[in-house]
C-alpha cells in the first residue's frame, strides 16, 4: 500500500519538482541529487509514520526539496560560472530531426549531460520540457538572447559530438 502511494505521488509530482530544482541549482545533476535526496526523504517518512496526515502530497514534497535546496547551496563552495556573452544570437536549426529514435535521443541527453551546467540548463528545458526561449528566460532570470545564445552554443556542441560519435560508428 504504502509502496503504491509512493509511486502514485512520484509520477504525478517528479516533472513538477525537477523543473523547480533545475531552475533554482546551478548545476542539473545537484538538481537530480536533490530530488533523489527528497523522495528517499520521502519514502523513508511514509514508512515510518504513514502518509494520512499529508494532505497535499506536492506541497509537502515541495518543502522538502526547498530545505534540500538551501542546504545544497550551504554545501557548495563559493565558485561561481561565468555567463557567456549575450550577443551571440542562436540561428534556427532543425535539432529535432537529429534525434528522431529512443537511442539517438538518449545519446544526445548523455552528450547534452557534458555541457556546462548553465548551458546543460536551458538545454533540458527547451527540449526535455518543451519551454519557449521567453519561458526560459523568466525562470532562469535572463535575457532571451542569452537563452538563444546558449541553445545555440549547446545544439553545435552536441551536435559536433554526434558527427564525431557517427564517424566513429
Amino acid at each position: 500500500m504504502r509502496q503504491d502511494y509512493f509511486d502514485r505521488v512520484y509520477e504525478k509530482t517528479y516533472a513538477s519538482l525537477l523543473r523547480y530544482a533545475i531552475v533554482h541549482l546551478s548545476d542539473p545533476l545537484d538538481a537530480e541529487d536533490a530530488l533523489q535526496n527528497v523522495y528517499t526523504q520521502f519514502f523513508r517518512r511514509i514508512e515510518t509514520r504513514g502518509h494520512a496526515d499529508i494532505l497535499s502530497p506536492l506541497a509537502f514534497l515541495m518543502k522538502l526539496l526547498k530545505h534540500e535546496i538551501i542546504r545544497s547551496y550551504a554545501e557548495r563552495s563559493a565558485h561561481e560560472t561565468s555567463e557567456l556573452p549575450d550577443d551571440v544570437a542562436a540561428e534556427p536549426l532543425s535539432f529535432e530531426d537529429e534525434a528522431e529514435t529512443r537511442v539517438m535521443a538518449e545519446h544526445v541527453l548523455d552528450i547534452a549531460k557534458t555541457l556546462p551546467p548553465e548551458n546543460y540548463r536551458v538545454f533540458l528545458l527547451y527540449y526535455g520540457f518543451e519551454h519557449s526561449v521567453a519561458e526560459i528566460a523568466r525562470e532562469l532570470q535572463l535575457g532571451e538572447e542569452a537563452v538563444k545564445s546558449r541553445l545555440f552554443r549547446s545544439r553545435n556542441a552536441v551536435r559536433r559530438q554526434l558527427k564525431q560519435y557517427r564517424s566513429d560508428n
